[in-house]
């Protein structure tokens, strides 16, 4: 069943809509909140429900008159509330942010297939990559650089490492320019 007449039907009340909406979401938001289990504090199951609770806000609130596709918009709730969350956890207890975030947040992982030899190839592209962030972004740096991954905005990013946006402008000016550098 297309997506909007499902959403449709779950604001008018059909639990079944609504159930194959949860069903359609799950696998995103489990995807979504085991990205961010290594820099918090919070319980995986914590940050699964959550987002679980991001999704039924955006079955009640879309709108399908502001030419958004629900996919989007429901994704961006997720993902808000799982960080709203991680916001909360991190005023609390002061957690360092500078574990691995995961960073695929649109690829279908199911429908890529590379040869051994593209498999290879961006497998090396990839320890390069982290090998060249590991040894040469500072801390803060470093976590700036994966929260913007994330598709973070500035001020987004300042709130969860409790800075300013004029400072994580800053840390991605510095980021760029040493990604220049390299030959």
């Amino acid at each position: 069943m297309e997506e909007n007449l499902l959403v449709s039907k779950a604001k008018g009340g059909d639990s079944n809509a609504l159930t194959a909406l949860i069903q359609r979401y799950s696998e995103t938001v489990l995807q979504k909140s085991l990205s961010f289990k290594k820099i918090s504090g919070i319980e995986n199951e914590d940050l699964y429900q959550e987002g679980m609770l991001g999704l039924l806000s955006a079955v009640y609130s879309f709108d399908e008159s502001k030419g958004v596709l629900f996919s989007t918009y429901a994704t961006t709730l997720i993902t808000r509330k799982m960080l709203s969350a991680l916001r909360t956890a991190n005023k609390k207890s002061n957690l360092p942010l500078d574990s691995y975030i995961s960073i695929d947040e649109k690829s279908d992982i199911r429908s890529f297939s590379p040869t051994p030899e593209e498999l290879l190839m961006f497998n090396e592209e990839i320890d390069a990559i982290i090998s060249f962030v590991n040894n040469n972004l500072s801390k803060t740096e470093k976590k700036v650089f994966r929260l913007n991954l994330l598709g973070l905005s500035y001020n987004e990013i300042a709130e969860i490492l409790d800075c300013t946006e004029k400072s994580v402008d800053n840390a991605l000016q510095r980021i760029r320019k040493k990604i220049r550098s390299i030959k």
